[in-house]
Formats: C-alpha cells, sequence, structure tokens
C-alpha cells in the first residue's frame, strides 16, 4: 500500500513525527575533508567476504566505495511498519500527530527514495521532491533542476527550480550547493527519514562521521536474509540510538538499514520499524540501455521556472462561506431547529481513513469541551450502516450519527464531498468548509469556533488572512520568476 502519496492527509505526522529521525543530520558531521580512496577491486571485494574485521573499518571502506563511485543506482524506499501497542484505544494521545500515527492500526507505509549517479548526472526522487543535477562537463557549469510531484498543490504552483554554478575541475558535486534552497532542503530532509542518505554515502568528505566517533559502539551481528540473499549486518549505537547496516559481501553495497523508531508511546516497538530499503542497488552501469534504469523526470505541468521555490498559499477559501443555510435544512442536521452552532463531519467512503476519522471526531469534541466552546451540535455521517451503528451507540449524547442519505441535500448545497467538514453558525451562516478531517482541519474548526465565540466575522477574517496570503505570495514570485 502506497498510502503516503495516495492519501496526502497522513503525509502531515509522518513528516513531523520523523522530524528527529533524520539519519543524514543525526549522523553526519560532514566536513570538507577528503575521504579514503574507493574499494573497486575484486581482492578488495573478496577479501570483505573472507573476514569481516573491525566493523568500523569495513563501514569506512563501504563508505569509501560509494565515494569513489562512478556509477550507483537503487529503486530505493523508506518503509514504516506501524503495530500499536493497544489497538483498541478509545480516544487518541494529547498530542495530534501522534493520534494520527497510531488511529490507523496496523499499517505499513512506504515513500521512494530513489538515487542515480552516472557520474555526469544525479537524479533523485524521494518523497514528493523530483530532482536532476547535470555535471556533464568536466569543469564548467553544473545545472540543478527540480520540482515536487504534489498534485493537491498543483505541483507547488509548476514552480521548477533551474540553478547554475561552476564546478572546479575534476571536482565531484558540491552537496551543500545542491541543497542550499531552503524548500527543496525542508522537503528532501523533513520526510520519514530525512534526506536520502545515498546523498551523503556519494558525495560528503567524511560521510556518517557521528558512527566513527569514539563513544559510538559498533558490532557485528549474525548474519540474516533480504530479498533473498545473505547479508552482514553491523549495529551501530550513537547518542542514545540505534542503527543496523545490512550489507551485500559480494558487491560491498548497502541494501538495508534499520532506523530508531519514533520516540512516541502507543507503539509496540517489537512488531514496528522504520527501515530505508536500498532494493536494486548497484554499482554496475546497465550492460546496454535496454537495461537503463528508468528516471522519468519530466513534470506533468508547464513549468514556471524560479532562481529559488516560494511557498504556495492553500487553496482559497470556499464562495460558500458567508452564506445561510435554509430552514429545512438546518432542522435535518439539528433535528430541533435549535440555534446552536453545526459542526458536520462527513465520514470518507475509503475504508482505511474510516478508521482514523472517528478518532479525530472524538479529538475534536474533548477539545472543544476543555476549551469551554458550548453551544455546538455535533454531527457525524457516513454510507457504512454497520458503522453508523457503531458510532451511535460509542457517542450516545455526545455526537448524532446519521446516515449520509438523510443528508444529500445538505451536502450538495454545501459542497460536501466524503471527508469533509462544515461549520455553520446559529444564525445558519455557513463559517468554514473543510476537504479532509485530520489534525489540520480539525484544529482550524476549534480556531473559528473560538474566533465565532469571541465576536469575530469568521468568513470575512478567513477571506481577508486569504487576500493577504495571495498578494505576499505573487510579489515575492514575481522577484524570482526566470526568464
Amino acid at each position: 500500500m502506497n498510502r503516503i502519496f495516495a492519501k496526502r492527509s497522513g503525509v502531515a505526522w509522518l513528516v513531523r513525527a520523523a522530524s528527529t529521525l533524520v539519519l543524514v543530520a543525526g549522523l553526519a558531521g560532514c566536513s570538507s575533508s577528503s575521504s579514503s580512496s574507493g574499494e573497486g577491486d575484486a581482492s578488495s571485494s573478496q577479501q570483505f567476504v573472507i573476514a569481516r574485521g573491525e566493523p568500523r573499518d569495513r563501514l569506512r571502506q563501504i563508505f569509501a566505495r560509494y565515494r569513489g563511485s562512478s556509477f550507483y543506482r537503487d529503486s530505493s524506499e523508506v518503509v514504516l511498519r506501524i503495530v500499536p501497542a493497544d489497538s483498541s484505544m478509545a480516544t487518541p494521545p494529547a498530542d495530534p500527530m501522534v493520534a494520527e500515527l497510531l488511529a490507523g492500526g496496523n499499517q505499513t507505509q512506504r515513500a521512494p527514495f530513489r538515487v542515480r549517479w552516472t557520474g555526469k548526472q544525479l537524479d533523485v526522487q524521494a518523497y514528493s521532491v523530483r530532482m536532476r543535477v547535470d555535471a556533464s562537463q568536466d569543469s564548467g557549469p553544473v545545472e540543478l533542476n527540480a520540482w515536487f510531484d504534489e498534485p493537491e498543490t498543483r505541483h507547488f504552483d509548476s514552480q521548477m527550480l533551474v540553478d547554475l554554478w561552476q564546478k572546479p575541475k575534476s571536482q565531484r558535486i558540491d552537496l551543500d550547493r545542491v541543497m542550499r534552497d531552503e524548500v527543496l532542503r525542508s522537503k528532501l530532509s523533513a520526510g520519514l527519514a530525512g534526506p536520502p542518505p545515498q546523498l551523503e554515502w556519494l558525495f560528503a568528505g567524511d560521510p556518517m562521521s557521528g558512527i566513527f566517533e569514539p563513544s559510538a559502539q559498533l558490532e557485528w551481528l549474525e548474519d540474516d536474509v533480504f530479498a533473498g540473499q545473505k547479508m552482514r549486518r553491523i549495529a551501530a549505537q550513537t547518542e542514545g540510538k540505534s542503527y543496523v547496516f545490512w550489507i551485500d559481501p559480494t558487491a560491498s553495497v548497502i541494501r538495508r538499514v534499520e532506523l530508531p523508531l519514533p520516540p512516541v508511546d502507543g507503539l509496540d516497538r517489537s512488531r514496528s520499524s522504520l527501515t530505508l530499503e536500498f532494493r536494486e542497488a548497484s554499482f554496475a552501469p546497465p550492460a546496454n540501455e535496454e537495461d537503463a534504469f528508468e528516471f522519468d523526470f519530466q513534470p506533468p505541468f508547464r513549468a514556471q521556472r524560479v532562481t529559488q521555490f516560494v511557498p504556495v498559499p492553500p487553496p482559497p477559501p470556499s464562495t460558500l462561506l458567508g452564506r445561510r443555510m435554509p430552514n429545512d435544512t438546518m432542522r435535518t442536521l439539528t433535528g430541533t431547529g435549535d440555534n446552536s452552532r453545526v459542526v458536520l463531519f462527513r465520514l470518507s467512503e475509503d475504508e482505511d481513513a474510516n478508521i482514523r476519522e472517528p478518532h479525530w471526531i472524538a479529538s475534536a469534541v474533548m477539545r472543544a469541551r476543555q476549551a469551554n466552546l458550548a453551544g455546538v451540535h455535533w454531527v457525524a455521517t457516513t454510507a457504512d450502516e454497520s458503522l453508523q451503528r457503531e458510532l451511535a451507540k460509542a457517542w450516545t449524547g455526545a455526537v448524532t450519527v446519521m446516515s449520509d442519505r438523510s443528508l444529500r441535500d445538505a451536502f450538495g448545497l454545501l459542497r460536501l464531498g466524503p471527508g469533509g467538514i462544515a461549520l455553520i453558525d446559529s444564525d445558519q451562516t455557513v463559517l468554514l468548509t473543510e476537504r479532509r478531517i485530520n489534525a489540520s482541519s480539525v484544529g482550524n474548526v476549534l480556531a473559528a469556533l473560538a474566533d465565532d465565540s469571541a465576536g469575530v466575522d469568521v468568513p470575512a477574517k478567513i477571506q481577508s488572512d486569504y487576500e493577504q496570503l495571495q498578494r505576499s505570495y505573487e510579489a515575492a514570485l514575481a522577484k524570482v520568476l526566470q526568464p
């Protein structure tokens, strides 16, 4: 299941929960010092197979192999396997990011982590980032092109970063220069496992220097099998965190790395895991063009070439904000026609989302009570009759649970699709609509309720804030657009 990209609402916790797990930042101390010579000949490879030796020395040899390589490719993934310690948890943890992490039950999440280096061109596909660095000339300009595969932001408003700089003769790609753009660096660094460590192994002068500190503990583990091959394993412990490197002894290439799990309660840590899986990793170029590693870089849009990425504003607010709902629709929603504010949750038709969304609804009700946001009628609808009965029983007196069929007219008036939220004021004015039920949208609903309670004109405030964001974005974009 590639749910990281199929369901973008789930990305937020993946990014934030993993922010402390940046492998490169956590283990690296990249310096400009040169690394040892490469390990490219057959004798050194054979020596590695026969004798394990000191694990520090072996890892240094492995990284030297990357640093001296003229070709490398893989078809890698970040893989997060989640097993909650208590899947029957009735209410989510206080931290909304942790709650979303655990609300889906047992699950496996994946993200691409692919790298190809030909000695002249670097291609990267990591999370939403698509990047190509052309260094085909021995000395001369290096050109970087990057864009983001994000349909929900119109691919970052079709921005494509184009950057040029001069490379000294025979010098390898300068990784710091490649990562100079703040937005690009953030998107490469803030995902499940931080930026692809292959970049550090290939281009940093002293890759992963943290695991070679005197205080770090390294040891050989028993061999194990990955992708049908027996692997040598080295465990490294530094600064209280443990990593395990799975090494192909015949090719001196890293096939897998086990990373520390997010430091949160509620995980079955013996069965959950966060790993980098370097499938098809190889230092050998393809025998012919037909065997070439496919790496499509063409964006599906007409690019706006920029000298730096400019963060894009969110989608515009609904044109329904500020409009009044009909009386009969409000009577259907409240059942009584009283003057309560209404928060309407329309649960997704997707089974996986159905597992998470009730947790967010329960969290919204609980947090509203804690904030003394009274006079709110909570309504949840679903097309699943069994789920409707289950939620109605669990939420008696707190949330009204209804069938989707009974609110078709309301959904049409509100343009509310499955997985959406609507907030309607006591005077029947639409204050807010959201397209997804997640941490961010629940926070927006609670903020709008608080503003409304304080007498703020919520639709006017939302529209004014958005117009200011749009003006600031357009001004910033105009400054970086290339001809």
